[in-house]
């Protein structure tokens, strides 16, 4: 929907919000022209998630963003994108073609956020993007990043739970990875602790 007055009301009923993977944000969103190698854009998506996500940020509800969630939230601050994996100078699969839940490359995670609480220093994660932050938006700290130095999760220290990470832990955890599943517990608990 397009009717803020909608949307608002539409806040007041949620414990917490999950910007979820998905196509590509509108590189008009950043300043730039759709390149070759751009995948599908639904800006009426991209508009729909922004004013939703700024809504959100003054409840000070938990929100965590998965895959093209990140890329949002991280445009949201004025951040913005490598349209493709082939503008970064990587040999790592950032697309992998094996199955969902198959970690195939490691993250190096900093210390003091929930990733570190579960994970520790590194973990293994699975990949499913070819688009990745270029210039990490205002207010946003880097708490993990590829060997390459992709970053692969993001926080805002100021909001009490607000996290984004690139890979998608929905997957594995949906094949029994429990320390993928203790993401979503973290925001869970969040959403709970809010309610108190």
């Amino acid at each position: 929907t397009d009717n803020l007055e909608v949307i608002k009301e539409q806040v007041k009923y949620f414990d917490g919000l999950i910007l979820s993977g998905g196509g590509d944000p509108d590189p008009n969103l950043y300043g730039e022209d759709c390149l070759q190698e751009l995948g599908d854009i639904t800006p009426e998506r991209d508009a729909f998630e922004l004013v939703i996500l700024e809504e959100f940020l003054k409840t000070k509800k938990p929100i965590l963003g998965i895959c093209r969630g990140l890329q949002l939230m991280n445009v949201f601050y004025g951040g913005t994108l490598y349209q493709d994996i082939k503008y970064i100078d990587t040999n790592i699969q950032h697309k992998q073609k094996w199955l969902a839940d198959l970690p195939t490359h490691d993250i190096n995670i900093l210390e003091n956020n929930i990733l570190f609480e579960i994970f520790g220093k590194k973990a293994r994660t699975n990949s499913f993007h070819h688009q990745m932050i270029k210039d990490l938006g205002k207010e946003l700290t880097s708490i993990a990043t590829a060997n390459d130095g992709v970053v692969e999760a993001i926080q805002n220290k100021n909001y009490p739970f607000f996290y984004g990470v690139q890979w998608h832990p929905e997957m594995m955890a949906s094949r029994g990875n429990l320390r993928m599943k203790k993401i979503f517990d973290k925001f869970i608990e969040s959403c709970e602790n809010l309610k108190k």
